[in-house]
């Protein structure tokens, strides 16, 4: 409005009344103006500050822990008899391997991103396609270029199935992974037999993107069908052998641009279950900041095999998958909460036929599925958009402060369309 201002006054520069202030008061072609400048100019904060005031993101209230979920601590009592262990996170169980009873189980059929523990199902699906182990593989720049926890591939060298299978299920490596799709026919190929060896085990809640379980679009699982691979893999011997080793050496190689050699390193295995818990077999751990924590967990002690799965944990996976495991071992009679079909009686339920690969994550008619179940557990998003109105209304009419900067804009708002109008009339009158 300054603007309207400097435009006026050399207009009646020339006008003695115009340009000398009065007794009576300010200047009519400076005052007004400047009162108008400052008018608007409150106007806009109240407008904002309401704004900011009424916002859903600003008034929603956030519900007790999900900001910064509480650090979980081991119980002091793991004993017969005892409380089970409760993790912060989306869905776990803990039962037995063999009869599919679970004896700790939540939201065990709710569809979570899977993190690297579908690694597993990559594993399961490529081994029997892959069955030469001696077979080499030359690694690519997109497998060195891949996100995440990687191994060290280098391109243009040579490297066996055998050590990326290593390298895929001890240390998690996702240029691992993706040389093994690659190596299987394509990633596409590889995702397909995914989804085909999940069908296979009624895995019914479960869909693969990728093979290295990084986060993307329609890729799920759930605590029941993460069981249920848990009993599968189990089966495999090639795959438990490399799940069960705890060290291993990965070799060196020379870059290929730089024409310099570097010394092979010794890897680990990350799940931390093989040699530190007693009986464990191991298998699989995961996170990305998604999909947050995600364990797949199986000790066996005099015959009688366990396994703790978890999707979404908030912090300390391993330490809840072990304690899952020592409390359930402890258990004399434990209750048998819900039974999992695993091995032959999740396979009988299975559909006989796998659903076809529509592309790169597979299966259109699954993501569509997957797309409706989310929509249905998170209430749905038209819902969420047709209610915000109504929860700016409801904000408005709870907070005073809000309702006063709105009214003090309004009322502002009709005293500078006033002024606009009377100054804009003198302006004329004086052409």
């Amino acid at each position: 409005m300054r603007s309207t201002g400097s435009t006026a006054s050399p207009t009646t520069v020339s006008t003695p009344r115009s340009a000398t202030a009065t007794a009576d008061g300010p200047v009519s072609g400076f005052g007004q103006p400047r009162f108008l400048s400052v008018a608007t100019a409150l106007l806009t904060l109240a407008l904002v500050a309401a704004q900011l005031v009424l916002s859903p993101a600003a008034s929603a209230t956030t519900p007790t822990g999900e900001e910064t979920a509480p650090a979980y601590v081991s119980p002091d009592d793991l004993g017969d008899g005892a409380k089970a262990p409760k993790p912060t996170g989306t869905s776990w169980l803990v039962g037995d391997l063999d009869s599919g009873e679970l004896h700790v189980a939540k939201n065990v059929e709710k569809r979570h991103a899977p993190a690297s523990t579908i690694k597993l199902l990559t594993a399961l699906a490529l081994v029997d396609v892959l069955d030469d182990k001696q077979k080499k593989v030359t690694a690519e720049f997109e497998d060195m270029e891949i996100d995440g926890t990687k191994v060290g591939l280098m391109q243009k060298n040579k490297y066996t199935i055998d050590l990326l299978f290593h390298a895929m299920l001890m240390s998690s490596a996702n240029d691992a992974a993706n040389a093994l799709g690659r190596a299987a026919g394509g990633q596409k190929k590889a995702v397909s037999l995914m989804n085909q060896k999940a069908a296979e085990l009624g895995m019914s809640n479960t869909h693969a993107a990728n093979t290295s379980g990084l986060d993307a679009k329609g890729q799920y699982t759930s605590a029941e069908d993460l069981m249920k691979l848990a009993w599968a893999v189990c089966e495999d011997d090639y795959l438990m052998k490399v799940i069960g080793t705890e060290t291993f050496k990965f070799p060196g190689g020379k870059n290929p641009q730089t024409k310099e050699k570097f010394k092979g390193y010794e890897i680990q295995n990350h799940t931390k279950i093989v040699g530190q818990v007693d009986g464990g077999l191991g298998l699989k751990n995961g996170f990305t900041r998604a999909a947050k924590g995600s364990y797949v967990a199986v000790a066996e002690r005099d015959g009688h095999r366990v396994v703790a799965t978890m999707l979404g944990i908030d912090n300390n996976s391993r330490q809840v998958a072990v304690d899952l495991l020592e409390w359930d071992f402890a258990q004399k009679e434990p209750k048998s909460l819900q039974t999992v079909p695993v091995g032959v009686q999740a396979t009988a339920e299975a559909k006989p036929t796998a659903p076809s690969s529509g592309g790169d994550a597979g299966g259109d008619e699954d993501e569509t599925a997957a797309s409706a179940k989310d929509s249905a557990d998170d209430d749905g998003d038209g819902q969420a958009s047709s209610s915000l109105a109504s929860r700016s209304l409801g904000a408005a009419m709870d907070n005073p402060l809000a309702l006063g900067l709105l009214g003090a804009g309004v009322v502002l708002l009709i005293l500078t369309a006033v002024l606009w109008v009377r100054l804009r009339g003198r302006l004329q009158g004086r052409r």
